[in-house]
């Protein structure tokens, strides 16, 4: 099932784009690229955190993976090389699942509710019209770290339920 997916979120990012760079007409194959990346964005710092916990699934790409780690390539760039833009359960590892969909999908928005709150500058910037950089994902990593260690404190207590 997928969790979150840059098409859901291309249309929106086309037309802000189009309306920021003041574009008519046909878009080349360099801003069609970029559009793709400001509807993923959001989606790819998540993934970059999956991938630096080493949370991501058991078919991640290791290669990929390591470049990641090492900012040779953004969690962005890796959801649409490798995921076809879709961040998907089964990218994730079984055991963290519970917390992103805690987290991540569900409807109390809490995840993007930080990322709003790192990478836009106190709302300046729609969600679609900012690609991030390292220092928004380590104001946004503390977030989710918090989140993370706040779920397995649930969990531990037995508040939180895990999937059998």
């Amino acid at each position: 099932m997928a969790i979150d997916r840059a098409d859901w979120h291309w249309d929106t990012a086309e037309k802000e784009f189009r309306e920021t760079n003041e574009i008519t007409g046909e878009l080349r194959q360099e801003q069609i690229k970029q559009i793709w990346l400001l509807a993923a964005d959001h989606i790819g710092l998540f993934v970059q955190w999956i991938i630096d916990r080493g949370f991501e699934g058991e078919d991640a790409d290791p290669e990929d993976c390591e470049k990641v780690r090492f900012r040779q390539m953004t969690g962005s760039e890796y959801l649409m090389i490798n995921c076809d833009g879709k961040l998907c359960e089964s990218d994730i590892r079984e055991d963290v699942l519970p917390f992103v969909m805690s987290y991540y999908y569900d409807e109390s928005g809490e995840y993007l509710a930080h990322y709003t709150e790192c990478c836009l500058n106190n709302g300046d910037k729609s969600c679609y019209g900012v690609i991030t950089g390292e220092e928004d994902y380590e104001r946004l990593k503390t977030k989710i770290d918090a989140a993370y260690e706040s779920f397995q404190e649930e969990v531990s207590k037995g508040k939180q339920e895990t999937p059998e």
